[in-house]
């Protein structure tokens, strides 16, 4: 319950942020709402790294079961639209993928798609979803 009322909330402050154009949304205010909810893969690149849009875009849709255990979630910002967020100072020029964990820290970085090949190691490695596999019994294959 608390997660679809973080998702609504999230919405309608999304809503009224776009509704004037000239505010830009804050990236770190937007992420704190998955705080302690979800882990995030944040990808932030032009439009013109196909590879790495289709890439991300693969993985999640090949995976989707394993990210749902995960707890993980995409957070997309492509192209024109990284004008449309405040960036904090840490991605600011950066393009790639980022692991951000519940407490909202960046737990990973990489350019390229070599971040997706470790994830699940990473992730798994972590205090909470060793937790979290104790206490789960996967469907996926």
């Amino acid at each position: 319950m608390a997660q679809i009322i973080g998702i609504i909330t999230l919405f309608f402050f999304t809503v009224l942020i776009m509704g004037n154009s000239n505010s830009q949304i804050p990236l770190d205010e937007m992420l704190s709402q998955f705080q302690w909810e979800k882990r995030i893969l944040l990808l932030i690149t032009d439009e013109e790294d196909i590879k790495l849009i289709n890439g991300v875009n693969a993985f999640f849709n090949e995976q989707m079961c394993q990210n749902k255990n995960r707890n993980l979630e995409l957070f997309k910002i492509v192209g024109d639209e990284i004008s449309k967020y405040k960036i904090p100072k840490k991605y600011v020029g950066k393009r790639g993928v980022w692991l951000i964990g519940y407490d909202g820290g960046d737990k990973a970085y990489s350019r390229d798609l070599s971040l997706l090949n470790q994830l699940y190691d990473i992730i798994d490695k972590m205090p909470i979803r060793l937790n979290e596999m104790a206490n789960e019994n996967s469907n996926c294959n």
